[in-house]
């Protein structure tokens, strides 16, 4: 936790610094200053841009990761920290980065579905956005959504791409070197690449023969 000091500093020069660390600020400051409002009077722009940041600040730390590396635009972070539950925040999030790059104004849209009319927020996704869960994530094998949003989210607090996260994971799970799994891997690829031009062939001479 910084300091009031660095609080202020961090305040006054705020451009340069990551929104969640702006929003640590605020949320250190608060116990002095009490409302948004104060803090607007004494460091100038909007009781929104410090509440937002703020917000951010205390939303899940993969979710803060990927604000503060711009993947996820502060407008669309407004969408998300309306949310309250925390499923339904990375949910949202996901979606944004990984699933159809979902604009500002359509997680607003989403959000919306979820607050005024109750709908679950996968419900939400599938009737504003056209995402449906039911789709799989290729690795190696197929991997079912819930699988990989499991895996987004334990890649994403660690500040990582899940691809990179997963192949770490399969590398722990196998307690192989790396070296061991990429001639593995380049034997798969061209097993498959082989498989398809066989299939090819095949589906040539099929057409030669009708």
């Amino acid at each position: 936790m910084i300091d009031e000091t660095t609080a202020k500093d961090i305040l006054t020069t705020h451009i340069g610094h990551k929104p969640s660390k702006i929003g640590e600020a605020v949320d250190v400051l608060l116990e002095t200053f009490k409302t948004y409002q104060s803090i607007k009077k004494e460091f100038g722009r909007s009781e929104d841009f410090w509440s937002i940041r703020h917000r951010i600040y205390q939303l899940p730390d993969g979710i803060k990761w990927k604000v503060d590396e711009g993947q996820i635009a502060i407008g669309q972070a407004k969408q998300i920290i309306r949310l309250d539950n925390e499923e339904d925040q990375w949910l949202l999030a996901i979606a944004i980065i990984e699933s159809v790059n979902l604009t500002s104004t359509e997680s607003r849209n989403v959000v919306n579905l979820v607050l005024h009319e109750n709908t679950p927020i996968r419900e939400a996704l599938r009737v504003s956005a056209g995402i449906h869960f039911d789709k799989t994530h290729p690795l190696v094998l197929p991997l079912p959504f819930d699988a990989w949003f499991s895996i987004c989210k334990g890649a994403w607090t660690e500040g990582k791409n899940w691809a990179d996260h997963t192949y770490q994971l399969i590398l722990q799970g196998l307690e192989v070197n790396p070296e061991k799994v990429a001639c593995q891997l380049e034997k798969l690829a061209s097993d498959l690449r082989r498989t398809n031009r066989t299939k090819q062939d095949d589906q040539s001479k099929e057409v030669i023969d009708e």
